[in-house]
């Protein structure tokens, strides 16, 4: 079965392999567009994200590679059978994730360095891949985006924490972060992610500014970043005892 949808006046395919019937796997490329104008931005305070940095980068730079597909056992099956179906997002979706989220991150107002030798505060590993259903239906497959933010700590005294009690600030940040529904985050790691069903195609646009709406987005966490020098300064050494 052949599938064709518009992309900015082009025709891109949505090609479905079924193999067999009944319990058969299914495999599903997806294949996405691009919306032409960026959503709205979620409501937080403008100034929140000004003196942080961030670093986006597809995550394959951390060495772990990328997996472009999902799998997931069919419904009613063991483990042992090998009857999997497989989501996958085309080859290009995870660097047009990255120019989304870079173009999305810089509408709030973070500053996006544009390579890692500069100086940044957080790396942002951009992930995109299919998620595969456990039923052999093609139209339940989805894709996502999931972005992981990783404190650089080789130069965090530099950085955007520099003059923050670091204790006060993370158990702030925990409580923000649950606030955002942002699951086992801490200030030193945390992610967000964005889901879409792939058929016949999915948004990129909606998909990858989703993922950082669902974090930057979040006022608690907005006004966490503004308020940290502030609320939670260090404090100052105590002066060294005279001679």
């Amino acid at each position: 079965m052949r599938l064709f949808v518009g992309r900015l006046g082009s025709f891109v395919s949505l090609a479905l392999s079924i193999a067999g019937c009944g319990h058969t796997a299914i495999r599903v490329d997806g294949v996405m567009r691009e919306s032409s104008e960026m959503r709205p931005l979620q409501n937080v305070p403008g100034d929140a994200y000004r003196q942080v940095k961030f670093f986006v980068r597809t995550a394959s730079d951390d060495g772990q590679g990328t997996e472009r597909c999902g799998y997931a056992q069919v419904e009613g099956t063991l483990e042992s059978e090998d009857l999997k179906n497989a989501a996958c997002v085309p080859a290009d979706a995870q660097n047009d994730a990255v120019r989304i989220v870079r173009q999305r991150l810089r509408a709030y107002g973070v500053q996006v360095v544009r390579d890692g030798s500069e100086a940044y505060d957080y790396a942002v590993d951009v992930r995109v891949a299919g998620v595969a259903p456990r039923q052999p239906n093609r139209l339940a497959a989805k894709a996502v985006a999931r972005l992981t933010f990783s404190l650089r700590t080789d130069d965090a005294a530099n950085g955007f924490f520099n003059g923050v009690d670091l204790n006060a600030a993370g158990a702030a940040f925990a409580s923000a972060a649950k606030d955002c529904a942002l699951l086992d985050a801490e200030m030193s790691t945390f992610s967000a992610s964005s889901t879409q069903p792939m058929n016949p195609e999915f948004d990129m646009m909606s998909l990858a500014a989703g993922a950082v709406d669902n974090a930057v987005g979040c006022d608690q966490l907005a006004r966490f970043f503004r308020d940290a020098h502030t609320r939670f300064p260090k404090a100052p050494a105590p002066p060294a005892p005279s001679p």
